[in-house]
């Protein structure tokens, strides 16, 4: 199975709650940037699964339209922040095993399921910027067990776009 991580892409500052921030015209450019990006890379998602929280929502938007199937989003509730990342992989467990999914969530928790997945002590080490995206090799869904193919800051993403 192969998922790529993706960190929302930037967001306004205020909105009447943290859940409902939209992304900022900067944050639509860099999510723009990450689905084209993942286009010229080759990447084809089975599916794209994205944090309920507006930003996380339209950012997944925004890849699956360049990414050319907008039909692929769903939200699941376990790519808020303070979930686990069994909680992850549970849910990777009820896909085939090559199947391709896009992950959109936050920090820290990303870089803490990156970190945990490939058996690293340090989530810092794996923190994404937003837009930004880390790609993961998983043939055995079992914590220290995934094997990081990539990590691409929202610079790189722009270039390759």
């Amino acid at each position: 199975m192969t998922v790529y991580f993706l960190r929302h892409a930037a967001a306004i500052r205020e909105a009447p709650t943290d859940a409902e921030r939209k992304l900022s015209k900067k944050g639509r450019q860099e999510a723009q940037s990450a689905g084209n990006a993942l286009h010229r890379l080759g990447v084809r998602p089975d599916l794209i699964w994205s944090s309920p929280l507006v930003r996380a929502r339209q950012t997944a938007e925004i890849v699956a339209e360049a990414l050319g199937d907008s039909s692929k989003v769903a939200i699941q509730e376990e790519l808020e922040n303070e979930n686990s990342t069994q909680q992850i992989l549970d849910l990777l467990k009820s896909l085939p095993a090559d199947s391709e999914v896009v992950l959109v969530g936050h920090m820290p928790s990303l870089a803490e399921h990156l970190a945990a997945l490939v058996g690293a002590n340090d989530p810092g080490n794996f923190s994404l910027d937003k837009g930004g995206v880390a790609c993961l090799r998983l043939d055995d869904l079992r914590l220290g067990k995934g094997e990081l193919r990539f990590r691409l800051r929202n610079e790189q993403l722009e270039r390759i776009a």
